[in-house]
């Protein structure tokens, strides 16, 4: 699936469909992106680097500044340096720097292989999570995912937390405003 708002959508679709394999490239996008930042600093190509963003889409998005590898050795990173990219990365993605391998389109081609099981491994989307739908690592196996965190640091751990507060709120004020127009 592919829509905005990226974790709220699918789990209204899930409830409301039956179906229970509803998922969103919510921060496959991020993942994609910090991913290429991480290289840049770095001076290594993309392909070297491994790490996440997981929870929320956009500002509540979590960082796992805790678990990077660059050519699989953990790497240090300054949170704060890659947020600020990624906050300005869209705009420069809308101009046409990196729209295929980053934005929506390359997120979803990368989401449909791994869901229809044509490639396995790792990626970003909105699944289910605690009730409520939150961007998390899944390891796709012939088409079948298992949820698959990074060891999480506490200040990690208490961002995720944080970051079900906001798509939760806004799911149930649209229950209610759904149930309203009903």
């Amino acid at each position: 699936m592919v829509t905005n708002p990226v974790d709220i959508m699918p789990r209204l679709f899930a409830e409301v469909s039956g179906c229970n394999r509803v998922r969103n490239i919510g921060p496959s996008t991020d993942t994609a992106r910090c991913r290429l930042i991480l290289a840049r600093m770095a001076g290594v190509p993309t392909h070297a680097v491994e790490g996440h963003v997981i929870g929320e889409h956009g500002d509540r998005a979590v960082i796992c500044a805790s678990s990077p590898t660059i050519h699989g050795r953990p790497a240090r990173i300054h949170v704060q340096r890659v947020r600020e990219e990624l906050v300005a990365r869209p705009g420069r993605i809308a101009a046409g720097i990196g729209r295929v391998r980053s934005g929506p389109a390359g997120a979803t081609v990368a989401a449909l292989a791994r869901v229809l099981g044509r490639t396995d491994g790792v990626i970003e989307l909105s699944a289910p999570h605690e009730g409520g739908y939150l961007g998390m690592p899944l390891r796709f196996t012939a088409g079948r995912p298992t949820v698959c965190l990074p060891p999480l640091d506490s200040t990690e751990s208490r961002d995720l937390a944080a970051a079900q507060t906001k798509p939760a709120t806004a799911y149930t004020h649209l229950r209610i405003t759904l149930e309203e127009r009903s």
